[in-house]
């Protein structure tokens, strides 16, 4: 006997009925994106003392760096000019020629000169 939806045991009695509703899709998608998350970096004291030097130099010279931190379980990289360090706050003000990034000091990654 041939197959059709209405033969008990069967699940083409429900195959029409398959379908996406958008909030099962926007909750789907959210969940695939947590689960790509990285976790948050912690920089020992060498790769800080390796920091501190180019950051030191690079403030004192006016160069422009490319910071490398982690926002939300993502690492962004952002390119400007470090133009304050708020210690109070422990954050980079590092400003480009459209904005400014505030950088706190445990969501740095990496720096690299421009």
């Amino acid at each position: 006997m041939a197959e059709n939806k209405l033969t008990l045991g069967s699940n083409m009695r429900w195959e029409s009925m398959r379908m996406i509703l958008p909030e099962h899709k926007d909750a789907w998608e959210k969940r695939r994106a947590s689960s790509m998350h990285v976790p948050k970096p912690i920089l020992d004291e060498h790769k800080w003392d390796e920091l501190e030097l180019l950051l030191h130099e690079a403030f004192e010279h006016r160069i422009f760096l490319e910071f490398t931190y982690w926002e939300d379980g993502h690492f962004i990289t952002f390119t400007g000019e470090c133009v304050y360090i708020n210690m109070m706050d422990k954050q980079f003000h590092v400003k480009n020629k459209e904005d400014i990034c505030y950088i706190k000091f445990g969501c740095l990654k990496d720096l690299k000169v421009i």
